[in-house]
């Protein structure tokens, strides 16, 4: 179950996509609000047309990617190093930090 991994303390959420379901707080909404909440990674595919859709529900706290391993590769060691890094208790969130 994703929410049993957030409890664990994921380091990073991967969602398959961000569609109508998510949209209206059904899905796996729940599990996206959650890792938000929690700082953690989201990756997620949006299309085009849920684009609008998904960054109201991030709160525009979202990065897009270009949809290639290597755009996401780079992404990763970027924030995982800042992960890394990060002291406690006045640090820049993920989402801060790249907004």
């Amino acid at each position: 179950m994703p929410s049993d991994a957030l409890s664990a303390g994921a380091d990073l959420v991967i969602i398959n996509r961000f569609g109508k379901r998510e949209r209206d707080g059904k899905g796996l909404g729940f599990v996206i609000e959650r890792a938000l909440d929690a700082d953690i990674p989201v990756v997620i595919a949006v299309s085009r047309q849920s684009f609008a859709d998904w960054i109201e529900f991030a709160g525009g706290m979202s990065v897009k990617l270009a949809c290639d391993r290597h755009a996401l590769d780079a992404w990763w060691r970027n924030v995982s190093l800042r992960t890394a890094a990060r002291v406690a208790p006045d640090h820049i969130t993920v989402c801060e930090a790249f907004k």
